[in-house]
């Protein structure tokens, strides 16, 4: 089934450096147009002009008047995730936590309607918990037991659903696409269902990564289970502080550890250069990790974010990157939502 050639228009939440934009045009239409975005960190506000110049950066979501806002047809945003990440603090999704912002998007939604909404985030919004005015007394849905039973991805479809949108979600991990970590994320798509399906208005079209074809941990000629660099994170990307999450050592160790360092990696660093590009050096010239490896890692173009002329620190490039997403990854997954919703719909 052929999908329609047409553009469409997105708008951008918690943009970071657009790699979720990017990966949801490339599934959908490589035609589409950014024509707004929103962050407010100083990484993406110094980016985004330069990759993004036709698209005005809202800024703060919490000051946003939507009625104002020209309408998009598909929404994105990948809301706050420090509150429910594992290797976070746990705070859950509630009123004043920084992944309690999903509310501020929810505000977009019920305002534009959009036609297609995806919304990314980590693992952890499988387990983390979150308020709802389902559960905001005792004995309301939800408690039983010691605890609440409705957790992030439980609010997020129940808020979609109660504003008319049908929603489906899977967990893509950026080595199913020959990444070399594994940074397992969320993706939802949600569409109004009152409105023309919308993998039907816009089929997803072929993934150019790894032929559109999965690939695991343990592919390769060998058929021996690869070994994955750690997931880059918003912070500790030199330090020992957050080794394990990725089931690997830290980057300070495969850096400063001495022997065997990237060896065991190599075979996963290869993977990605035939998927991807080649990948740049390890080290920087001073023997730190280089920004530009991290780059590589997650699948973005050469100096798309440490290009000079962007004026980020090297701090500022690890934070945006450890915050972002990987494109082909995020193809991948809506691709894969494309067929969730289509064979759902199909078996109705």
């Amino acid at each position: 089934k052929r999908g329609r050639e047409m553009s469409y228009t997105i708008g951008s939440l918690f943009t970071g450096y657009g790699g979720l934009d990017i990966g949801v045009a490339e599934a959908l239409n490589e035609e589409s147009k950014v024509l707004w975005c929103s962050d407010v960190a100083p990484g993406p506000r110094k980016v985004l002009p330069v990759r993004e110049p036709d698209a005005p950066n809202l800024g703060d979501i919490t000051q946003i008047n939507w009625c104002e806002i020209e309408p998009v047809d598909v929404l994105v945003g990948g809301s706050p995730c420090q509150d429910l990440s594992l290797a976070g603090r746990r705070a859950g999704m509630h009123p004043g936590t920084r992944s309690g912002l999903w509310e501020s998007m929810l505000g977009a939604i019920n305002i534009l309607r959009p036609h297609l909404i995806v919304w990314e985030n980590v693992y952890g919004a499988l387990s983390a918990s979150a308020f709802s005015l389902l559960e905001s007394s005792e004995g309301h849905l939800g408690v039983h037991g010691g605890g609440p039973a409705i957790r992030a991805l439980g609010r997020v479809l129940g808020d979609l659903a109660s504003y008319g949108y049908d929603a489906w979600w899977t967990i893509v991990r950026a080595s199913d696409v020959g990444a070399p970590h594994r940074r397992a994320r969320l993706f939802l798509a949600a569409s109004d269902s009152n409105r023309e399906p919308w993998y039907q208005r816009w089929q997803p079209m072929p993934s150019k990564t790894s032929r559109g074809r999965k690939l695991t941990e343990s592919s390769g000629r060998s058929g021996k289970e690869l070994r994955l660099l750690p997931t880059p994170t918003s912070s500790q990307m030199d330090g020992r502080k957050s080794p394990g999450f990725s089931g690997s050592g830290s980057f300070y160790d495969i850096v400063h550890g001495g022997r065997p360092g990237i060896i065991p990696y190599i075979r996963g660093i290869v993977r990605w250069e035939k998927a991807f590009r080649e990948a740049p050096y390890l080290t920087d010239d001073n023997g730190r990790l280089s920004t530009s490896f991290v780059e590589w890692m997650m699948g973005l173009p050469e100096e798309w974010v440490t290009a000079p002329e962007l004026g980020l620190s090297r701090r500022e490039q690890l934070q945006i990157l450890g915050n972002g997403v990987v494109p082909q990854q995020a193809t991948y997954a809506i691709r894969i939502l494309a067929e969730i919703a289509e064979a759902v719909k199909e078996g109705e």
